[in-house]
Protein backbone atom coordinates (compact mmCIF):
# COMPACT_ATOMS: atom_id res chain seq x y z
CA UNK A 1 0.00 0.00 0.00
CA UNK A 2 1.27 3.43 -0.86
CA UNK A 3 0.84 4.98 2.60
CA UNK A 4 2.52 2.08 4.37
CA UNK A 5 5.34 2.07 1.81
CA UNK A 6 5.84 5.81 2.25
CA UNK A 7 6.03 5.49 6.02
CA UNK A 8 8.54 2.65 5.81
CA UNK A 9 10.51 4.41 3.07
CA UNK A 10 10.70 7.73 4.93
CA UNK A 11 11.77 5.95 8.11
CA UNK A 12 14.58 4.18 6.24
CA UNK A 13 15.70 7.44 4.65
CA UNK A 14 15.80 9.25 7.99
CA UNK A 15 17.67 6.35 9.61
CA UNK A 16 20.25 6.44 6.81
CA UNK A 17 20.74 10.16 7.45
CA UNK A 18 21.21 9.56 11.17
CA UNK A 19 17.82 11.03 12.16
CA UNK A 20 15.37 9.12 14.33
CA UNK A 21 12.43 7.62 12.44
CA UNK A 22 9.05 9.29 13.07
CA UNK A 23 6.50 7.21 14.92
CA UNK A 24 3.03 7.13 13.34
CA UNK A 25 0.15 5.83 15.38
CA UNK A 26 -1.88 3.52 13.19
CA UNK A 27 -3.83 0.91 15.10
CA UNK A 28 -5.70 -1.62 13.02
CA UNK A 29 -5.43 -2.69 9.42
CA UNK A 30 -5.10 -0.20 6.57
CA UNK A 31 -7.91 -0.86 4.10
CA UNK A 32 -6.86 1.86 1.72
CA UNK A 33 -4.06 4.22 0.85
CA UNK A 34 -4.68 7.93 1.20
CA UNK A 35 -5.09 9.56 -2.15
CA UNK A 36 -7.23 12.71 -2.04
CA UNK A 37 -10.50 12.47 -3.94
CA UNK A 38 -10.84 15.43 -6.32
CA UNK A 39 -13.39 17.99 -5.12
CA UNK A 40 -15.66 17.64 -8.19
CA UNK A 41 -15.80 13.88 -7.51
CA UNK A 42 -16.65 14.49 -3.83
CA UNK A 43 -19.53 16.74 -4.84
CA UNK A 44 -20.80 14.22 -7.42
CA UNK A 45 -20.64 11.41 -4.84
CA UNK A 46 -22.78 13.37 -2.38
CA UNK A 47 -25.21 14.45 -5.11
CA UNK A 48 -25.59 10.84 -6.31
CA UNK A 49 -26.31 9.73 -2.74
CA UNK A 50 -28.95 12.49 -2.54
CA UNK A 51 -27.57 13.56 0.83
CA UNK A 52 -30.08 15.78 2.61
CA UNK A 53 -29.74 18.28 5.47
CA UNK A 54 -29.78 16.59 8.86
CA UNK A 55 -28.95 13.12 7.53
CA UNK A 56 -25.98 11.22 8.94
CA UNK A 57 -23.09 10.38 6.62
CA UNK A 58 -20.17 8.09 7.46
CA UNK A 59 -16.95 8.44 5.47
CA UNK A 60 -14.81 5.30 5.67
CA UNK A 61 -11.12 6.10 5.58
CA UNK A 62 -11.78 9.83 5.55
CA UNK A 63 -8.21 10.97 4.86
CA UNK A 64 -8.05 14.76 5.06
CA UNK A 65 -11.79 15.01 5.77
CA UNK A 66 -12.85 16.53 2.47
CA UNK A 67 -16.00 14.37 2.12
CA UNK A 68 -16.98 15.01 5.75
CA UNK A 69 -16.41 18.75 5.32
CA UNK A 70 -18.35 18.93 2.02
CA UNK A 71 -21.26 16.96 3.53
CA UNK A 72 -21.50 19.41 6.42
CA UNK A 73 -20.66 22.63 4.58
CA UNK A 74 -22.54 22.16 1.31
CA UNK A 75 -25.31 19.71 2.26
CA UNK A 76 -25.81 20.63 5.96
CA UNK A 77 -25.66 16.95 6.90
CA UNK A 78 -24.19 15.43 10.05
CA UNK A 79 -20.92 13.79 9.00
CA UNK A 80 -18.58 11.41 10.78
CA UNK A 81 -15.29 10.25 9.30
CA UNK A 82 -13.28 7.23 10.38
CA UNK A 83 -9.55 7.65 9.78
CA UNK A 84 -7.04 5.17 11.16
CA UNK A 85 -4.08 7.54 10.67
CA UNK A 86 -4.10 9.77 13.76
CA UNK A 87 -2.15 12.54 11.98
CA UNK A 88 -4.72 12.74 9.17
CA UNK A 89 -7.59 12.61 11.68
CA UNK A 90 -5.99 15.49 13.61
CA UNK A 91 -5.53 17.55 10.42
CA UNK A 92 -9.16 16.87 9.48
CA UNK A 93 -10.41 18.03 12.87
CA UNK A 94 -8.30 21.18 12.57
CA UNK A 95 -9.85 21.93 9.15
CA UNK A 96 -13.34 21.27 10.54
CA UNK A 97 -12.75 23.70 13.42
CA UNK A 98 -11.30 26.35 11.08
CA UNK A 99 -14.49 26.18 8.98
CA UNK A 100 -16.64 26.31 12.14
CA UNK A 101 -18.33 23.00 11.28
CA UNK A 102 -17.80 21.20 14.60
CA UNK A 103 -21.56 21.02 15.24
CA UNK A 104 -22.02 19.02 12.04
CA UNK A 105 -18.73 17.29 11.28
CA UNK A 106 -16.18 15.16 13.08
CA UNK A 107 -13.36 12.78 12.17
CA UNK A 108 -12.37 10.15 14.71
CA UNK A 109 -8.99 8.40 14.76
CA UNK A 110 -10.52 4.93 14.65
CA UNK A 111 -10.48 1.82 12.53
CA UNK A 112 -13.58 1.90 10.31
CA UNK A 113 -14.24 -1.71 11.30
CA UNK A 114 -15.27 -0.37 14.73
CA UNK A 115 -18.12 1.67 13.18
CA UNK A 116 -21.77 0.81 13.82
CA UNK A 117 -23.22 0.75 10.31
CA UNK A 118 -26.82 0.66 11.52
CA UNK A 119 -26.71 4.42 12.16
CA UNK A 120 -25.86 6.32 8.94
CA UNK A 121 -28.24 7.29 6.17
CA UNK A 122 -25.34 7.46 3.71
CA UNK A 123 -21.96 5.73 3.67
CA UNK A 124 -19.15 7.08 1.47
CA UNK A 125 -15.95 5.22 0.77
CA UNK A 126 -12.82 5.12 -1.32
CA UNK A 127 -11.23 1.82 -0.34
CA UNK A 128 -9.09 -0.67 -2.21
CA UNK A 129 -10.79 -3.79 -3.60
CA UNK A 130 -9.17 -5.74 -0.74
CA UNK A 131 -10.46 -3.23 1.81
CA UNK A 132 -13.95 -3.36 0.32
CA UNK A 133 -13.90 -7.17 0.46
CA UNK A 134 -13.07 -7.00 4.19
CA UNK A 135 -15.71 -4.42 5.11
CA UNK A 136 -18.52 -5.77 2.88
CA UNK A 137 -19.69 -8.54 5.28
CA UNK A 138 -19.94 -5.98 8.10
CA UNK A 139 -21.88 -3.58 5.86
CA UNK A 140 -24.25 -6.38 4.81
CA UNK A 141 -24.84 -7.44 8.41
CA UNK A 142 -25.36 -3.96 9.87
CA UNK A 143 -26.66 -1.51 7.27
CA UNK A 144 -30.38 -0.91 7.60
CA UNK A 145 -32.75 -0.92 4.63
CA UNK A 146 -32.80 2.39 2.79
CA UNK A 147 -29.16 3.24 3.52
CA UNK A 148 -27.30 4.59 0.50
CA UNK A 149 -23.67 3.74 -0.12
CA UNK A 150 -21.52 5.62 -2.60
CA UNK A 151 -18.11 4.22 -3.55
CA UNK A 152 -15.35 5.88 -5.52
CA UNK A 153 -13.06 4.04 -7.97
CA UNK A 154 -13.92 0.46 -7.01
CA UNK A 155 -17.31 -1.31 -6.90
CA UNK A 156 -18.54 -3.21 -3.85
CA UNK A 157 -17.87 -6.93 -4.47
CA UNK A 158 -21.08 -8.87 -5.06
CA UNK A 159 -23.34 -5.79 -5.03
CA UNK A 160 -25.16 -4.33 -8.04
CA UNK A 161 -25.05 -0.54 -8.26
CA UNK A 162 -28.29 1.35 -8.89
CA UNK A 163 -26.29 4.08 -10.63
CA UNK A 164 -22.78 4.41 -12.02
CA UNK A 165 -21.18 7.68 -13.10
CA UNK A 166 -17.96 8.21 -14.97
CA UNK A 167 -16.21 11.57 -14.85
CA UNK A 168 -13.36 12.59 -17.11
CA UNK A 169 -10.45 14.36 -15.43
CA UNK A 170 -9.04 17.53 -17.00
CA UNK A 171 -5.60 15.91 -16.73
CA UNK A 172 -5.28 13.40 -19.62
CA UNK A 173 -2.80 11.35 -17.54
CA UNK A 174 -5.43 10.60 -14.88
CA UNK A 175 -7.81 7.72 -15.57
CA UNK A 176 -11.57 8.18 -15.52
CA UNK A 177 -13.24 8.70 -12.16
CA UNK A 178 -15.87 6.02 -11.50
CA UNK A 179 -18.54 6.39 -8.83
CA UNK A 180 -20.94 3.62 -7.78
CA UNK A 181 -24.20 4.15 -5.89
CA UNK A 182 -25.91 1.35 -3.97
CA UNK A 183 -29.17 1.18 -2.02
CA UNK A 184 -29.51 -1.31 0.79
Amino acid sequence: MRRRAFLIGSSALLAACGSPAPQREIEGELLSTWEPTPHPVVRKMLEMAQLRPGELLYDLGSGDGRIVIAAAEEFRAQALGFEIDRDLAHLSQKAIRSKRLSRLARVVPEDLMSADFSKPDVVACYLTPEGLAKVTPKLEAEMRPGTRLVAYKFPIPGWTPVQTETMKDPDPNIPLHEIFLYHR
